[in-house]
């Protein structure tokens, strides 16, 4: 017989962290590095002295986005309490940078990460991924109908864009007034 019963969850009891030293987690004590100069010497030397850089390469190659790569290497690094994660901000520009140039001697094709628009995430584009390729195909296009769905909702109502007729009104245009050209200034 299992004391463990699997119908609850093994969850903390309330107040327990009250009774826990949360000393003993690195991110609870000040950081081991405080000025960005040095911060950023200790990721290039973790990166280029060991083998950490052909695992994010290969992270890189296999389609990991840059962005991604970066977030995981200042947020391993707030975890073992290197530094604070405001400080993690901003390192995650050069960081990235670094990771860029990486790739490029390695002849690594890469993607930023910040050029994608991230789709709405709906019950049909969860479903999408559970499907064959037939019913994907399908339920790509039920996903499409309903952004447009939600698109021709957005245009309407209270915060939908007026009528040129009500604009031309709202500017103080009237019926037959011609637009007012702006003069260039030389």
């Amino acid at each position: 017989m299992s004391l463990i019963d699997p119908k609850r969850p093994n969850a903390p009891i309330p107040g327990e962290n009250y009774t826990s030293d949360t000393r003993n987690y690195p991110w609870h004590r000040p950081p081991d590095i405080t000025d960005l100069d040095e911060a950023m010497r200790f990721i290039v030397r973790d990166l280029t002295e060991t083998d950490s850089d052909l695992r994010y390469m290969a992270m890189i190659e296999v389609g990991v986005t840059v962005a991604s790569v970066t977030d995981m290497i200042v947020t391993i690094n707030v975890g073992r309490g290197k530094f604070t994660p405001d400080f993690a901000l901003l390192l995650a520009g050069p960081v990235a940078r670094l990771l860029t140039v990486m790739a490029k001697q390695y002849d690594i094709e890469y993607d930023l990460g910040i050029d994608d628009e991230a789709p709405e995430i709906t019950a049909p584009y969860l479903r999408m991924f559970q499907a064959s390729e037939p019913e994907r195909e399908e339920a790509d296009d039920a996903v499409r109908g309903e952004a447009e769905l939600i698109l021709a909702e957005e245009t309407e109502g209270l915060m939908a864009p007026a009528p040129e007729e009500e604009q031309r009104a709202m500017l103080g245009y009237g019926a037959g007034d011609e637009d007012v050209q702006e003069e260039e200034v030389v």
